[in-house]
């Protein structure tokens, strides 16, 4: 270990880590789009905490609070990180094995070691005799008793002690990893500063060790233990130090768009894809794309449905947009017109009665074109009480609700826009929560949303 990351095991404000979206420094004024870091990013020697758009800092900065937002912006970005938010190596400056943080074995060896202290080898010793801790399964198998007046009597007994060892090699790697491990994220926990570890970093030495002990021990929690502990050792390279690493995303709309459809959506949203096709001429049958759903299918984020299979059944076509306006309030980082045009697509088909037998069949029988809705979702910090949903209006486009007219023919020619407060989001994202569909349903419908316009 080196001075850089000796003096950050001493850090002890993480108000001072945290970066925040600043409108003011917006990277595309034109369009809103936002391709922005969200993670943690430990680079030659400064340490920073980024958060998505939309959130912002707590009041009074509060460092437990900061503390619980760092550790679940950590939690989010495991739980729904995807395949295309992950980082590739042309998004960073590192190489690539300082790019693969295993953040989840350094946070696991953090709070095994604050809950349990140091590993400490317990080696059993037994032995025949008359004095310790009798050992009566071991006693029964091994040792012949004595029969005297009809009793069975034993003489001598398989004893047993535990030896303590703090010696053993297996401590002293654990010791290193605490030390690793702290040096990196401890200040998300506390602020102890543990020892310096004794013994020199040997890469295969401790990988043989601890697969070893991994082979032989059968205690699930030290099998945990000892398979982060591997983990850490694993990432580590005996010729660096591995000062760098980055956790996090440079992609967190695909996240953003996980999150709304983990609370909102239905889990056979495939149903409701509109499906494309060539016909070529010669070709006696269409080709498909192969098996790729990106490319046969236009593919909404979420399908909300409110009051499924019932005759009062409302079906919500959402698009979670991971774009500035929440925090801007500049109209320019709005949906544009591909994302208009797309999602009044996506609400035709689901109205087009020669796809309705296509799509599930308790929701097939209760469709009603006047009950099929639009919105677009996208991320904020909200003022209002609770935190709950604000309409900020709708988009259309002029071949279904020209400008000058006043009825509009089917709701989901307007595609409300909708706010979500994404701090609440991400501490709050159970799946398919029925509160949060029927409060953003009321929103989009009700008197504030589904009258603008008429």
């Amino acid at each position: 270990m080196n001075s850089t990351n000796d003096a950050h095991i001493k850090k002890n404000s993480l108000s001072d880590l945290c970066v925040y979206f600043d409108a003011k420094n917006s990277r595309d004024e034109e369009t809103g789009l936002v391709d922005k870091f969200v993670g943690l990013r430990f680079v030659e020697g400064k340490l920073s905490v980024h958060f998505p758009v939309g959130y912002e800092k707590p009041k009074n900065q509060d460092e437990k609070q900061i503390r619980l937002d760092i550790l679940n912006l950590i939690s989010i970005l495991s739980s729904f990180g995807t395949p295309e938010s992950s980082l590739r190596q042309t998004d960073i400056s590192l190489k690539p094995d300082q790019v693969f943080f295993p953040i989840h074995a350094y946070l696991f060896v953090i709070s095994d070691f604050l809950n349990h202290g140091y590993y400490k080898p317990k080696e059993q010793i037994y032995k025949r005799g008359t004095t310790g801790k009798i050992n009566w399964s071991r006693t029964i198998k091994q040792v012949r008793p004595q029969i005297t007046n009809e009793n069975v009597v034993y003489l001598e007994f398989i004893t047993q002690r535990t030896k303590h060892n703090e010696d053993e090699l297996i401590t002293q790697i654990h010791k290193y990893c605490v030390y690793e491990s702290f040096s990196k994220l401890g200040y998300l926990f506390s602020s102890f500063i543990p020892a310096k570890p004794a013994i020199a970093f040997n890469k295969n030495f401790f990988t043989s060790i601890l697969q070893t002990k991994l082979a032989h021990t059968f205690n699930e929690k030290e099998l945990l233990l000892f398979k982060n502990m591997l983990e850490i050792i694993l990432y580590l390279d005996s010729s660096s130090n591995k000062e760098n690493f980055i956790y996090g995303t440079n992609n967190f709309h695909h996240i953003w768009e996980q999150l709304v459809d983990s609370v909102y959506g239905e889990k056979d949203k495939d149903k409701f894809y509109p499906k494309v096709y060539w016909r070529l001429k010669g070709n006696k049958s269409d080709f498909l794309f192969g098996n790729s759903e990106k490319r046969n299918s236009l593919r909404p984020d979420t399908i909300m449905i409110q009051e499924r299979g019932k005759p009062e059944q409302k079906i919500f076509v959402l698009d979670s947009k991971y774009y500035q306006y929440g925090s801007t309030k500049n109209p320019n980082h709005l949906p544009d017109s591909a994302s208009v045009v797309k999602q009044i697509a996506y609400a035709k088909y689901i109205d087009t009665s020669e796809n309705q037998n296509k799509l599930p069949q308790d929701v097939h029988q209760n469709i009603d074109s006047t009950k099929i809705y639009n919105a677009f979702i996208l991320p904020s910090s909200l003022k209002t009480p609770q935190k709950t949903p604000q309409n900020i209006g709708f988009v259309s486009a002029d071949y279904v609700l020209p400008q000058d007219s006043k009825i509009c023919q089917k709701p989901y020619h307007k595609i409300h826009g909708i706010l979500l407060d994404i701090r609440t989001l991400m501490y709050s994202h159970s799946p398919h929560n029925s509160h949060a569909i029927n409060e953003l349903a009321k929103i989009i419908v009700g008197e504030d949303g589904g009258d603008i316009g008429d």
